[in-house]
């Protein structure tokens, strides 16, 4: 179904990927994962595939739904299938519109609708059956070519509802985006805020290394704590090991520190589309198209009134035919009667 009046304890969901919507049956107590295993049900989403957004909020399968104050009426809740949201994924397959074809009225022929007047003696009278039959079968073809422009611009406004919630479905989903490009901005921010902070005392430990050790060359120890192979600070370690430790930490410093300007080189990327994405507010021309059905509806209401003009004309047709017959039959019944009455006529 499709539409945006929720009753009591029913929840209203959308497909975002194409403006379906659904009204289930659930209460404050159903769990959200209840909720997606009826849409898996019926539109074939799976499971771990669907992103279940209400707001700016993400629902989470494992809680209830009043955690997310649902159901409400003031509340839509969007399902996006993950496996559609991915660069290389498919589009969507077209929306299926079944429009059956004009189902034209069979040709008008007395065989098959007879008239008492096709006997007529009189030329005038016998042509009137014939004028019926077509304008008859004109009246038909009219009814049908109504039928299904009405098929056809209720398909329309259809399509639009779906298009609105596809509209208000990107809104949603701008929004979560919005809240969760904020969260990562922040986080980012705070790591390349501890990282420089750190790039910059473990950058001047490994510069600063070959003078430490000279310091620790120049410094002697107390005469009682000398011995033969022990004459400053730096006898108490073992520099060959020191000299290891520093070539280790340098590698895995330049290690990190490429791993960083990736990470930057992505996360400025990723920046750049979000907000290149919250920036964008034209998604379709949801305002001109509803404006262009609503201008339509007029060719609507005047073959409607065309309609309604012609089953009236073919009423008095009718009418005009029995009234003929009737006519017709009282002449003969009165010539008759006359006859009776005056035999020598």
């Amino acid at each position: 179904m499709t539409g945006s009046i929720v009753h009591q304890g029913q929840l209203l969901v959308h497909i975002a990927e194409n403006g379906h919507s659904f009204e289930l049956d659930c209460n404050e107590n159903t769990l959200v994962e209840s909720v997606m295993r009826s849409i898996q049900s019926v539109t074939g989403i799976n499971f771990g595939d669907q992103l279940v957004l209400c707001l700016d909020m993400k629902l989470e399968s494992q809680r209830p739904l009043s955690a997310y104050k649902l159901p409400s009426d003031e509340r839509e809740v969007f399902i996006f299938n993950k496996a559609r949201l991915q660069n290389n994924s498919p589009v969507p397959p077209p929306e299926q519109v079944d429009i059956p074809s004009h189902l034209e009225p069979p040709l008008p022929a007395s065989s098959h609708d007879p008239h008492p007047l096709d006997d007529a003696s009189d030329p005038a009278l016998k042509a009137l059956p014939s004028y019926e039959r077509q304008f008859r079968y004109h009246y038909h073809q009219g009814h049908v070519i109504y039928t299904g422009t009405m098929m056809k611009y209720e398909h329309c406004e259809r399509l639009l509802r779906e298009q609105m919630v596809q509209e208000r479905a990107v809104e949603v989903a701008r929004g979560n985006l919005d809240q969760y490009y904020r969260m990562i901005n922040q986080n980012y921010g705070d790591f390349m805020k501890r990282y420089m902070q750190q790039h910059r005392m473990h950058s001047d430990l490994l510069v600063n290394f070959g003078k430490d050790v000279e310091k620790l060359r120049s410094i002697k120890l107390h005469p009682a704590l000398q011995t033969a192979n022990r004459k400053c600070l730096l006898d108490l370690v073992k520099e060959e090991n020191l000299r290891k430790s520093v070539e280790n930490c340098t590698s895995s410093h330049k290690q990190f520190e490429n791993k960083v300007s990736q990470f930057k080189q992505t996360f400025g990327e990723v920046k750049r589309r979000a907000e290149e994405l919250l920036s964008s507010r034209d998604f379709l021309p949801i305002k001109n198209l509803e404006q262009a059905i609503k201008e339509h509806q007029r060719y609507i209401n005047e073959q409607k009134s065309i309609m309604q003009s012609l089953r009236l004309v073919l009423f008095h047709f009718q009418l005009f035919f029995m009234c003929s017959l009737l006519l017709t039959k009282s002449l003969m019944l009165m010539y008759i009667l006359i006859l009776c009455w005056n035999p020598f006529l």
